[in-house]
């Protein structure tokens, strides 16, 4: 708009000097020929200029695409990096349950190959006791009985005997299929185990190539003054953005409650004593302010944070979580509604513990501080709204 604007100015100028130098050439006494002469030739200095003008637009607005582009493709890369993060963070996860299991396993095999051996030397020494008796013959173990209660003990005893061998048999046979299960489920999960270290390793690569990425990104923006003003724009469109998601989220969380009859928070009675949700050193506060940079008035919407990455962040006062997710800008974000219009907004974070619909605590840990959608490193971006308008949280957080 302002370069549109620009451009009208300097082809109303080109016509305006035009007509003067005409009226100073007719004042001078020269002929309309030859004045006629002079204007045709600055018309078509006027053309050019206007044809450079135009071109110098173009440049300009190709600049500004491409200017455009690489903050597009810095948040881009950044939702990567924050994806390959977490995934790799579930890939060790799973790593280490499964290193749990296989060690369950391993130690069960062990117990489950004693008893096979245990088993085994009994059914040795059954398998030759039977023979014996074969050998004797049942009825002549029988026979020699001394009385009919003798002859009725011996074979019911017997009758138990080889009862008991022939359960412990089936024991031994149940046991030693199980061994084998077990050995094989062992070894899917070693494989399983070996394609997770795989997948981690690719993961932890593809972390180090887009940390570089972005480190040579925000080098880039830091570096060149066009782009930091690209950038500064991006984040006011963020924020304009934001601004009209909470709003449709509070909308929904009103019309939610109004369905299922929820009771409102107590938020407002908290005024003045909610702890800081990070520790660290605030470095930019609530409200307009002058980029003196570029001379530009804008408008901070919360506080800025400045802290240890994966430092805690807690929840100010208990709510539930009504967003967790990534939002250009912001970076790993989480919101909690905390009642009667009152909700906290907490961005750049790193690990996030809660996902949207989870209840939060006072004093909870939710997430970690990082710099997800941050140029200016680790930090935390902490905002409190009432009816979606962005507050001063200073007012509400404990002095000191």
């Amino acid at each position: 708009m302002i370069k549109t604007e620009q451009t009208d100015f300097c082809i109303k100028v080109s016509v305006f000097l035009i007509a003067g130098v005409a009226l100073l050439f007719y004042g001078a006494g020269l002929s309309a020929s030859q004045i006629d002469v002079k204007i045709k030739d600055f018309k078509k200095e006027a053309a050019e200029i206007s044809r450079e003008i135009k071109e110098n637009k173009a440049e300009i607005q190709d600049c500004a695409e491409k200017e455009n582009k690489i903050i597009n493709h810095l948040d881009s890369i950044e939702r990567e990096l924050s994806k390959a993060e977490k995934q790799a963070v579930l890939i060790r996860s799973q790593a280490a349950s499964l290193e749990a299991k296989i060690k369950e396993a391993e130690t069960a095999s062990e117990d489950l190959k004693k008893q096979i051996q245990i088993g085994e030397k009994y059914a040795s020494r059954r398998m030759v006791a039977l023979y014996k008796l074969n050998r004797m013959g049942e009825m002549q173990l029988l026979a020699s009985a001394d009385s009919v209660s003798d002859f009725f003990q011996r074979k019911t005893a017997l009758k138990r005997i080889l009862e008991y061998d022939s359960d412990t048999l089936g024991n031994l046979s149940e046991k030693k299929a199980a061994f084998q299960k077990l050995s094989d489920s062992l070894r899917e999960q070693k494989k399983e185990k070996l394609l997770l270290e795989s997948a981690c390793k690719k993961e932890i690569g593809n972390i180090s190539s887009k940390k570089k990425e972005r480190s040579k990104l925000l080098s880039e923006v830091r570096s060149r003054k066009s782009l930091k003003l690209a950038s500064v724009t991006s984040l006011q469109q963020a924020a304009n953005d934001l601004d009209k998601k909470i709003k449709e989220l509070l909308k929904e969380l009103l019309k939610r409650k109004q369905r299922e009859g929820v009771r409102t928070g107590k938020f407002a009675g908290y005024k003045g004593v909610l702890n800081l949700p990070v520790k660290g050193e605030i470095v930019s506060f609530f409200g307009p302010y002058r980029n003196t940079e570029f001379n530009v008035m804008n408008f901070q919407s919360g506080i800025d944070i400045k802290a240890t990455r994966g430092e805690a962040v807690h929840a100010v006062c208990e709510g539930e979580v009504i967003f967790s997710d990534w939002f250009k800008g912001y970076g790993n974000m989480i919101i909690i509604d905390h009642g009667n219009h009152y909700c906290t907004l907490y961005a750049h974070l790193d690990k996030v513990f809660k996902k949207q619909g989870d209840h939060a605590e006072k004093g909870e840990v939710i997430a970690t501080v990082g710099e997800t959608g941050s140029t200016e490193g680790p930090r935390l971006h902490f905002e409190l709204r009432h009816h979606g308008k962005s507050v001063d949280p200073l007012r509400w957080l404990r002095k000191g």
